[in-house]
């Protein structure tokens, strides 16, 4: 797929500055290793092994590694990865500084005779992980210059051959360095086009997924500026309508007939529930993005009491009874009060809502260390586990919900489960068929802003 104009040029790089970063730190681990083995073999094969190494040169090319990885090292604690094009070009810099390093080692160890010469393909499938295609080849030749360049100042004696004494007087001949060095080409150009293929193919794969999100992102945009136009433009006239209704019966209920009284009532009813539907679909839209002056401390233990409160009076016409097990201090957190607020009131509704005639409603607040933990209980209709996911369908309502009770938006658990992603919370059902329903959130104490909102949502089923 051709790379859609609207991606980012960083995000086809299948890397961000902040993995980057992590990679680089990777890499300056492998560094230490690197280094430490080169003094292992120094250690044993020269000093315990007798083996006649040209030690100094060869830990001067060791302590040249390990001043570059110090500055590495330095420079990644002091400054944050914020751009990409500047980490690559780092990890650019990093590998040729790797390779001259390199190259020098495998000089001062055999040059072509040595049998680890072939460690310079690690370098091109890091490169074909990191970078496209041309920058990929460009460490593959640039791998191939410095070790070609090395056997050939070493063949015309421009600079010292260090001869292994265990290799055979044949590797001094030319056809045999003309053998090792086309070979030489062949494994580190072939692994660089092998990289650079697969790593196209998958590059090409995640900017279709990229660009489909994008294009569900704008869908999901188009539907949200959709919905916060319609509660704009309803809410005034319905409740315009239902002021009047509510008028209508109160100045002339006494004298009209039965019948008509009642048409009115039920139109009164049917207003309410448009309210409740716009108010909800405000709510569906509102939420989203936290930032750090919508999030401040509050009490979420009051916040549950008064959604108790507020549910008590139609508990009680139902005969139900409502338990509720709160702190005895107050629960702060730091968060947005608005959607704490939402989260309580529509569990608490629902909860009476559909529970059973004379059944109980048991509201729980947890205090933890590190999270709160609210549990909204009921004894009523249950959700059968085909429902336990649609619920959190916006406009879904599952069908023993609608043999209940005709009222109901189908809004109420998705704003719920809206957010309790927003708050970086998880959201948790419990339920089977006439067996009740039982809601468990849990809320981080210190929800974090952030400039978009996750990627998973955060509800589970069991």
């Amino acid at each position: 797929m051709p790379q859609d104009s609207r991606i980012p040029p960083e995000t086809s790089q299948f890397v961000s500055a902040a993995s980057l970063r992590v990679r680089l730190d990777w890499f300056n681990k492998l560094r230490w290793i690197a280094a430490g083995a080169v003094v292992a073999a120094i250690l044993v094969v020269g000093v315990v092994g007798g083996y006649p190494l040209p030690v100094v040169p060869m830990s001067v090319a060791t302590v040249v590694l390990l001043l570059l990885n110090v500055f590495y090292v330095w420079r990644n604690r002091r400054i944050p990865p914020e751009n990409v094009g500047t980490e690559l070009r780092l990890v650019k810099l990093q590998m040729a500084g790797d390779l001259l390093v390199l190259t020098k080692l495998v000089n001062l160890t055999g040059g072509v005779e040595n049998p680890l010469l072939f460690i310079y393909v690690l370098h091109v499938v890091i490169a074909s992980l990191l970078f496209k295609g041309r920058d990929i080849f460009a460490v593959a030749w640039f791998a191939i210059l410095l070790f070609t360049g090395t056997v050939a100042l070493e063949f015309f004696e421009v600079v010292p051959h260090h001869h292994l004494l265990s290799a055979s007087d044949m590797t001094h001949e030319l056809p045999y360095i003309l053998t090792t060095l086309a070979s030489f080409w062949l494994v580190l150009l072939a692994s660089a086009w092998m990289g650079a293929t697969i790593m196209d193919h998958n590059r090409s794969i995640k900017d279709e997924l990229v660009a489909r999100q994008q294009e569900l992102i704008k869908a999901d945009q188009a539907k949200t500026d959709f919905f916060r136009f319609v509660t704009h433009e309803v809410k005034s006239p319905v409740s315009t309508a239902q002021s009047a209704v509510e008028t209508a019966l109160e100045l002339g209920g006494s004298s009209m007939d039965p019948s008509s009284v009642d048409l009115l009532s039920r139109a009164v009813g049917r207003l309410e529930q448009a309210t409740d539907m716009v108010k909800d679909l405000a709510d569906l839209t509102r939420g989203g993005i936290l930032t750090r002056d919508a999030l401040r401390p509050v009490d979420v233990r009051e916040m549950v009491g008064l959604a108790v409160e507020h549910q008590r009076e139609l508990a009680e016409r139902r005969e139900q009874t409502i338990d509720f097990a709160l702190p005895e201090t107050p629960v702060v957190m730091t968060t947005s009060r608005s959607m704490v607020e939402k989260i309580a009131a529509n569990l608490v509704s629902n909860a009476v809502r559909y529970n059973r005639k004379g059944g109980t409603v048991t509201v729980v607040l947890e205090d933890r260390e590190d999270r709160v933990v609210l549990i909204v209980r009921d004894e009523g209709i249950g959700i059968d586990p085909a429902d336990q996911e649609r619920i959190f369908d916006e406009f879904y309502r599952a069908p023993a919900a609608q043999k209940l009770t005709n009222l109901g938006t189908g809004l109420g658990l998705p704003i719920v489960r809206r957010f309790v992603t927003n708050l970086r919370g998880t959201i948790q059902v419990t339920s089977g068929p006439d067996e009740g329903a039982e809601f468990r959130v849990v809320l981080p104490r210190q929800t974090p802003p952030l400039g978009d909102e996750p990627g998973a949502d955060g509800s589970t089923t069991s």
